[in-house]
């Protein structure tokens, strides 16, 4: 789609000039410039529903998230082409400046206090749903159906809204903003906070550290239910990488593929 059949997309009162922004694996950004503001405009991935991504659920996520102050305001949306308009935020995200976790445990909590409607998100039918479109499964990801079974890591937990996809590259100044709610809706805080881990690749102690700032936010965690979480992100990660490698061919997604494989063999029981 070239910038001006994108820019008809939009209100005539958006309508200005495009500059391409980098970074992101499914979606593509742009800078839009107008004689009313600056704004970033995002257009979706066309495989959105074969990655577990539903455009409507993102919007309404994102805007609960804007009227708590916690995600930059919401223009100009439509779901259905995963066009997203929002203020342009001049601060640099954590994947240039790094900031404070402690800050970012505040938010993280407060955003788990947010009523919501949304679905569970429900990680054993989210792997279901991506090993059914990688069949026949490689045997390096049919090794590990039988692991996820286990109840030690399926612990109960109460559902809070969550954002699912907080790493360096969604996170955004002091404050700090959350950006990219793709993947949000109702989930395990444990999930959250294991995500978290492991995109900043936090150690044993760092781990704690955050676990114990989240809590201390108002949050309530446990280190068990912390524990049994982090298998759950290296799995999810694979299939999705695997699912995007059988889609793009792009060897980028075979390697984390193999990384996120790696990193689970350290982490589960037989």
């Amino acid at each position: 789609m070239d910038d001006n059949t994108l820019l008809e997309l939009l209100p005539s009162h958006f309508r200005g000039q495009l500059t391409p922004l980098a970074g992101g694996y499914t979606n593509r950004c742009w800078r839009l410039t107008t004689a009313n503001g600056v704004y970033w405009l995002r257009l979706g991935s066309p495989h959105a529903r074969a990655l577990g991504i539903n455009r409507e659920h993102e919007l309404l996520a994102h805007q609960a998230a804007a009227r708590a102050g916690l995600a930059p305001r919401v223009h100009f949306a439509e779901p259905e082409r995963g066009l997203l308009l929002l203020d342009w935020l001049s601060e640099r995200d954590w994947q240039q400046a790094p900031g404070d976790m402690n800050a970012l445990m505040g938010r993280v909590a407060r955003l788990h206090q947010l009523d919501s409607t949304l679905p569970l998100l429900d990680l054993s039918a989210q792997a279901a749903h991506y090993c059914q479109q990688l069949q026949p499964l490689a045997p390096e990801l049919a090794l590990y159906l039988p692991v996820f079974a286990q109840p030690a890591l399926n612990l109960p937990f109460q559902p809070v809204l969550c954002h699912h996809d907080i790493n360096a590259a969604n996170v955004l100044g002091t404050r700090p903003w959350l950006l990219d709610w793709e993947y949000a809706a109702l989930g395990d805080a444990a999930f959250e906070l294991a995500v978290i881990a492991d995109s900043f690749s936090l150690n044993g102690a760092q781990q704690q550290a955050l676990l114990a700032a989240y809590n201390r936010s108002g949050g309530k965690v446990s280190e068990v239910r912390f524990q049994a979480r982090l298998p759950w992100v290296q799995w999810l990660t694979a299939l999705w990488a695997a699912l995007q490698f059988q889609k793009t061919a792009k060897p980028e997604y075979l390697a984390m593929q193999q990384q996120a494989l790696a990193k689970l063999k350290s982490l589960v029981t037989w």
